[in-house]
């Protein structure tokens, strides 16, 4: 069973998706393939509307590329660009496309095979850059309510059976990946106490099942009021977090 119902979810995204529909007609309109200009465009239209990528509280410098994530889970499960128009779609989203097809063969296939076939379809090497983005596609189709909880579970577990270099990298992510879910299930309405929150997260962290992956809720506030614009008097009476402490 889901955490957050999928029409729950894009009701908490729809700025973010609106935005990356806007951002998907002007690239079509103009027929661009150049991935630097339509990350470029990406993040004009953002700014335009004051709406943040999906992120903890890093902030990369290739963060308006990871976001391009956001665009390729539109343009393929809510636009269908990948049928409708594969030239466009292959040629502006090849990576995403490829962490999408590793995140599958990780979840289904036999450890050691899943470790030769991700590292040939990576190129040879993986990194923690790598992991993250690779989990960041699924999160996002998760999130955005185009892919079951579930799937994101699975690849989490198996991530670190295939890759156990990498295990620090998937707990670390996992964590980030609670402390998002529970700021979204704010977001929708779902979560409206303190008991409602504890339980919320407690629930999810036991179904992913990884050591050392809760959040805190000075993390969770961070992620709530930034990338879901959670008010934070409201946030104060979920949250164990001080009313005149700074966030970080």
């Amino acid at each position: 069973m889901e955490s957050i119902e999928p029409r729950r979810a894009r009701e908490t995204q729809r700025q973010r998706i609106d935005a990356a529909m806007e951002t998907l007609s002007k690239l079509l309109r103009d027929e661009v393939f150049d991935r630097k200009k339509a990350v470029k465009l990406l993040e004009k239209v953002y700014k335009s509307k004051a709406i943040q990528p999906l992120r903890g509280k890093a902030w990369p410098e290739d963060i308006w590329d990871k976001e391009m994530a956001t665009l390729y889970v539109i343009a393929k499960y809510a636009l269908v660009l990948d049928e409708e128009n594969p030239n466009f779609f292959h040629k502006l989203f090849n990576y995403e496309e490829t962490l999408e097809e590793t995140a599958n063969i990780v979840r289904e296939r036999p450890v050691e095979e899943a470790r030769k076939l991700a590292l040939f379809m990576l190129g040879g090497s993986i990194d923690d850059n790598t992991v993250a983005r690779l989990l960041r596609v699924v999160t996002t189709a998760v999130v955005m309510g185009f892919k079951g909880e579930n799937e994101l579970i699975e690849l989490l577990r198996k991530l670190g059976k295939v890759f156990p270099e990498q295990e620090h990298t998937v707990r670390k992510y996992a964590r980030y990946f609670i402390a998002l879910r529970v700021a979204q299930a704010i977001a929708a309405g779902l979560i409206r106490s303190r008991i409602d929150k504890e339980a919320f997260k407690q629930a999810l962290a036991a179904k992913i099942g990884l050591e050392k992956i809760m959040p805190d809720d000075e993390y969770i506030a961070f992620i709530a009021s930034t990338v879901f614009e959670v008010p934070r008097k409201r946030l104060q009476k979920i949250l164990s977090i001080g009313e005149g402490r700074r966030r970080k």
